[in-house]
């Protein structure tokens, strides 16, 4: 009964762990960073929609700002060694980003420091300023796209 009891709980004791093993398997790292990369993505698109003047929700720009902001400071934890498109296909990350990591570090920071930029002139309701801000973003975003990022097949 005694050896039972053992099979069991070391069984699951495994089965707890199973999954745990399986967190951060690169298809899962990439997956992850691909939401985040569309979550600031759909943050500059509703700025964008309010700078157009196709909606007026100018009070919502500063909460996407900070969206921006707070998931620009993920960025270089979401690029793992062994996450890039020469193991698997589903990625445009480039190999550029973990041989030039000092260089792709300072982009993703670029992107920190224009998106706080944009939360200080967001609480100013100032459509105008926004839409310069906004570019200002949207170009440290290419900033790190061009050198780091395959282009779209």
């Amino acid at each position: 009964m005694r050896k039972i009891t053992l099979a069991i709980a070391a069984s699951l004791l495994v089965g707890a762990a199973s999954p745990a093993f399986a967190v951060d398997e690169p298809e899962n790292m990439i997956k992850y960073r691909k939401a985040v990369m569309s979550a600031i993505g759909g943050h500059t698109g509703a700025i964008a929609g309010v700078v157009k003047g196709e909606v007026s929700f100018v009070g919502h720009v500063e909460a996407h700002a900070r969206g921006i902001n707070e998931m620009s400071k993920l960025i270089t934890q979401l690029f793992p060694t062994g996450t890039d498109n020469g193991a698997f296909k589903d990625t445009r990350a480039l190999p550029a980003i973990w041989q030039d990591r000092a260089k792709f570090d300072a982009a993703a920071q670029a992107l920190q420091d224009e998106s706080a930029k944009l939360i200080e002139v967001a609480q100013g309701g100032d459509a105008g300023a926004i839409g310069a801000q906004l570019q200002n973003v949207g170009k440290a975003c290419g900033g790190c796209h061009k050198p780091f990022r395959a282009e779209k097949k």
